[in-house]
């Protein structure tokens, strides 16, 4: 009875180690808008602190991640999400609404700083 619990016991630390080595690191992400709002610096970390998985977004708010190329031009400018996409609720607008999270919203112009950074 010993051994099956030890042996389960193994099995079980092991795959959560597995697991653990295949979590796509936190980390900070730059984005830079083709206009001169300032970089937008997303950060997983603190997504993930409030509760965020990956598949929250990228499942069905964003676009998959091997597509992601297509939303830069040749400078390395984000061209694809627009601010009037987010304010109308798209992409970081779908929770930066004021309900789920603060709101991305051209009323709310003293929370551009909290993404745009100079």
């Amino acid at each position: 009875m010993k051994m099956k619990f030890s042996i389960l016991l193994v099995i079980t630390v092991l795959i959560t180690l597995v697991g653990s080595a295949f979590a796509i690191p936190v980390a900070k992400m730059d984005f830079k808008p083709v206009g001169n709002e300032g970089k937008v610096t997303f950060d997983r970390g603190k997504h993930s602190e409030l509760g965020m998985k990956c598949n929250d977004c990228h499942a069905s708010i964003f676009m998959h991640m091997d597509e992601a190329k297509e939303a830069f031009d040749n400078n390395g400018h984000l061209t694809q999400f627009k601010m009037d996409d987010i304010f109308a609720g798209k992409y970081c607008g779908a929770c930066h609404n004021g309900t789920k999270a603060f709101a991305a919203s051209k009323d709310k112009p003293e929370n551009c700083v909290k993404c745009h950074k100079k």
